[in-house]
């Protein structure tokens, strides 16, 4: 499912609390910043029950204001950016400021719905392996970065690893590669710039830069094309153990982690504008996007992750561009030409899986993955407690890897539970809105025949 973007804005970086930052088509580079102790997550709202309901609306949380910046970037023509004297610098002197509208219509990225890249278009073909300068940083991301790692593999069918032996700080990185390492307060924006800055960004490795900001960039030698990428994680978010610390928590860090590889890679901010945290609510669990700054994204198990209808399809439009073949996408139609649908477009555990008339919504949004699974709203179509029973519940559940959650689509369209041979089966045949699917035998009728996206 295909988003049309809905506002345009100058590629600029813009803050957030506790959630990294990131690069634009490098080196310029996007950064966070901790707003001090009262701010705090927004809490989810309310998904519609509605299933064409549309995305919230959110207003910026409060005590956040416009950080002024224009949106010029400097395209790097370089993968490897070196430490100097222990100062890293990234991106030219600013050239005088153009008007904010005459930046963003000379310089607007390919966008979406909640999800924006960085203004390169394409992924390199045999992807990424993402790498550490020590030992320390490998100990502390590492487990973070292998969950995120596994998550892009799988959205773009294109290889992404992770190396967690030591390359040292001098290391010249080639392309294909990210370097991420923790540091201490190793983020200087442009003077004048808050961490909105576009250029003239800088990384120390004396803890003399911004407290609470981590910052990512993103290189391409190649036109158009995300080449290598490095980052940098401000150590104050982690213990003296390398956990992160109570203010921060386990899902804030696994957000945050995944927040600045998807700079690294080719994703930028998601924001509609310069305020902080003006950004598009997902309509599948009432928070923002991942990539958002501030990242207010998901608390819940889906942490970390990137979901379907934001984060993914820029994500899906990168490796489109390295000529990857993608998952399938789209409406699941069957009896009565309705569609396969998540019952009010909730995403909660549970959720009945029904027949509705097809409406385009993320509802019915599904992406039928190599893993076996489909997935909607972040979360998988599954056959409750992997039962084989003629009338067995169909649900949306947190995607868990079991064979509760693997499915395949047969010669006759039938979705097959691959477990126990049975099938998805509109219950009695009926073609009312609302009809709850669930497991049955196989037979010839046409309450199991559905139309898949190829």
């Amino acid at each position: 499912m295909g988003f049309t973007a809905k506002y345009r804005i100058p590629l600029v970086a813009a803050c957030a609390v506790v959630a990294a930052a990131g690069g634009l088509l490098a080196p310029a580079a996007f950064g966070t910043e901790d707003t001090g102790a009262g701010a705090g997550p927004v809490a989810a709202a309310d998904a519609s029950a509605d299933p064409s309901a549309t995305p919230d609306e959110a207003a910026p949380p409060e005590g956040e204001a416009p950080d002024a910046a224009d949106g010029d970037a400097v395209v790097s023509a370089s993968d490897h950016t070196p430490f100097s004297n222990g100062v890293m610098s990234i991106g030219g002197t600013r050239a005088a400021a153009a008007p904010r509208a005459a930046a963003a219509a000379a310089a607007t990225p390919p966008q979406g719905e909640g999800w924006k890249l960085s203004g390169a278009t394409k992924w390199l073909a045999t992807g990424y392996t993402i790498k550490f300068p020590d030992q320390k940083s490998a100990d502390w991301l590492a487990p973070y970065i292998k969950a995120t790692a596994a998550d892009l593999q799988r959205i773009t069918n294109l290889p992404v690893t992770v190396d967690t032996h030591p390359v040292g700080w001098d290391y010249v990185r080639p392309r294909g590669e990210v370097v991420i390492s923790v540091l201490h307060r190793p983020c200087v924006p442009p003077a004048g710039e808050g961490s909105m800055g576009s250029t003239g960004w800088k990384v120390v490795r004396d803890g003399s830069g911004t407290a609470n900001l981590s910052c990512g960039f993103t290189s391409s030698s190649l036109a158009d094309t995300v080449t290598s990428g490095h980052a940098y994680i401000d150590d104050e978010f982690f213990t003296t153990a390398g956990k992160p610390t109570a203010a921060m928590g386990e899902a804030i860090m696994r957000n945050h982690i995944s927040h600045e590889i998807g700079h690294t890679l080719g994703l930028t901010h998601a924001n509609r504008s310069l305020t902080k945290g003006d950004c598009v609510k997902g309509t599948d669990s009432g928070e923002f996007p991942v990539m958002c700054t501030p990242t207010y994204a998901y608390k819940d198990k889906r942490a970390g992750t990137y979901v379907q209808q934001f984060d993914v399809q820029g994500l899906r439009l990168l490796a489109a561009g390295a000529g990857a073949t993608l998952s399938p996408q789209g409406k699941v139609s069957g009896l009565g030409g309705k569609c396969l649908d998540v019952k009010g477009g909730k995403a909660d555990n549970g959720t009945q899986i029904q027949l509705y008339t097809c409406n385009g919504t993320v509802a019915q949004s599904w992406i039928l993955g190599k893993d076996g699974t489909f997935r909607a709203l972040g979360k998988c179509l599954d056959n409750a407690r992997n039962l084989s029973t003629n009338g067995n519940k169909i649900a949306l559940h947190d995607c868990n890897g079991t064979a509760a959650q693997r499915w395949s689509v047969n010669a006759k369209g039938q979705i097959v539970h691959t477990a126990s041979g049975k099938v998805l089966d509109v219950t009695g045949g009926a073609t009312a809105n609302g009809t709850a699917v669930q497991l049955y035998t196989a037979n010839t009728n046409k309450r199991q025949v559905w139309v898949t996206p190829k």
